[in-house]
Order: structure tokens, then C-alpha cells, then sequence
């Protein structure tokens, strides 16, 4: 199957709709603990602490946009086992009870930090060792609006499967950047044989150099359309693509033994014999 990036469309009726800016939209905008990307099928997604709290669309048939949240972020039974996700458009902007000021939408921005945001938190706080990718990703998303582009940016063709966590762009540059944990099973194996983290981040350096111009204008169409909606994006347009993915170790152990701190510097030997690009970050 052919690889395709021209799907995203600048003139798709949904962000002419969200340039409107309804109600709901500007209060998503607005919170701080939540971040919005736009995907190569003409939705939007908004994120909490990386898990998709709301996915937008454009419905040519009944004409407007429809927003789908997860049935506990509304306070409502599931439609069915299999279908956990309700479309709530008609009532995101209504006001959570009569004459109140506070709407659907800030109720569920209210839940997603009861129900999700605080499932590992311990008086409000998240322990290092209970970080969860997904957590660390989304965290460094709100912390990174100077050069956060997109995240899980995903594209498969004939030849390999791609999802990559992070899009930076700094100074017109951008880098595709894979988040890991330290103690990811898939950083190091008990040899001293490349771990499997190693082969994921070549086939991410085949895939960038391989469609490097496609990534360059793509990119470009995304900030564009980002940048129209009045969402964060970096000061420089993207000018041109890192072809060297960067991989970035999130190490939250908060007691390191002997034992760890051999297994980490082995994991150190390995990716510079195997000249991966990365770093080592201890904290957000």
C-alpha cells in the first residue's frame, strides 16, 4: 500500500468551524493541563496527560461538528461494552444546570482530572516510579509549547510500522523524538545483543530519510493549519526535517542500586556502539 500524507486539508470544513470558535472549543483552548492536535484525517484530538479526553470531527451529513468523549467523562452509562465513546455536541455547550455558568465542557475537563489525571496521584501528586509513558508524554507536551509540533504521529506502508511520540520543532527543525523509560523491557536485553529499542529507532531513521520531503510538507500544512486556529505553535515555521531521530529516556526510579545503576550504564554502551542519538532525563 502506497504511503499518502495529502489528506490533511487545509480547507476542510472542520477547522472553518472551529475558527467560529464555539463556546466549548475556547475553554479546551484555554486550560493549561490540556494540549490539541491535529490529524492527518481532518480531526482533532484533545489530550490530558496524553490519553484523548475528546475527538472532533466535521459531520457533512447532519452538517456540524460532533465531539465523542468517553461516557465517565460525562457522567453517563456506556452505550454498550463495545461502544464506550458518546457524541455529546448538542449538549457540550449547554450549561451544566439552569442558570449555571459553568458548562458541560468544564465539567468534563473537571472529571478527566478526577477520573484519569489522579488515578496514580497521592495528595494531588504523581510518584516518579508510577509515571506511565503516556504520562510523561503528555507532560512534556504542556511543558514544551516553544517547540512542541505534534505527538504519536503515525504512518504505516509496505515495509514498516511507525509511531512516533513527539514532534519538536526548534528553530524550523524538526525532530521526530521516541520517549522511553528506563525500564522498558524493550531498552535492554539480558547480552549484550542490540535490545530492540535499537532496531525501532533505525527503522524510524529509514522511514524519516525515505520521506523527508513528504514529513517537510506536511509538517508545514499541520503548523499552518495549527497556527490558524489560534493553537501553540513553535516561533519558526518548519524549514527543514532532522533526518536522525532522537530518542529520550525518561528515568524515574527514585531508588538506584547497584544493580540498576549497572544495568543503566550498560544500556549507555549499547546505544552509543550502536550510535543512537539520545539523552537521559531524570525529571519533568
Amino acid at each position: 500500500m502506497a504511503i499518502t500524507f495529502d489528506t490533511l486539508k487545509a480547507d476542510a470544513k472542520i477547522f472553518a468551524e472551529l475558527k467560529k470558535n464555539p463556546s466549548w472549543w475556547v475553554r479546551f483552548k484555554n486550560d493549561p493541563s490540556l494540549y490539541i492536535e491535529i490529524r492527518k484525517d481532518n480531526q482533532v484530538n484533545v489530550y490530558s496527560e496524553g490519553g484523548s479526553i475528546a475527538r472532533i470531527h466535521y459531520c457533512r451529513k447532519h452538517k456540524k461538528l460532533q465531539v465523542f468523549t468517553h461516557h465517565k467523562y460525562l457522567n453517563r452509562p456506556a452505550l454498550s461494552k463495545s461502544n464506550l465513546y458518546i457524541e455529546c455536541s448538542d449538549d457540550i455547550d449547554k450549561p451544566i444546570k439552569k442558570n449555571s455558568e459553568i458548562l458541560v465542557c468544564d465539567d468534563i475537563i473537571r472529571r478527566v482530572k478526577e477520573c484519569y489525571s489522579q488515578k496514580h496521584a497521592v495528595n494531588g501528586v504523581v510518584g516518579k516510579e508510577k509515571w506511565s509513558e503516556k504520562f510523561i508524554q503528555g507532560t512534556l507536551v504542556t511543558q514544551s509549547a516553544d517547540f512542541h509540533l505534534d505527538s504519536e504521529f503515525a504512518y504505516n506502508d509496505a515495509t514498516s510500522r511507525n509511531r512516533i511520540d513527539l514532534i519538536w520543532c526548534d528553530n524550523g527543525v524538526i525532530t521526530f523524538v521516541e520517549l522511553k523509560r528506563i525500564a522498558d523491557d524493550r531498552m535492554l536485553p539480558k547480552t549484550d545483543e542490540s535490545p530492540e529499542i535499537v532496531d525501532q529507532m533505525n527503522r524510524y531513521k529509514d522511514f524519516i530519510n525515505k520521506y523527508s520531503v513528504q514529513l517537510l510538507a506536511y509538517y508545514q500544512k499541520l503548523y499552518d493549519i495549527k497556527a490558524s486556529l489560534g493553537l501553540p505553535v513553535p516561533s519558526v515555521r518548519p524549514a527543514s526535517i532532522n533526518h536522525t531521530p532522537h530518542l529520550l529516556i525518561l528515568d524515574n526510579l527514585t531508588k538506584i542500586t547497584e544493580k540498576k545503576q549497572i544495568r543503566r550504564e550498560r544500556l549507555i554502551g549499547i546505544l552509543n556502539r550502536e550510535h543512537i542519538n539520545f539523552n537521559i532525563q531524570t525529571d519533568l
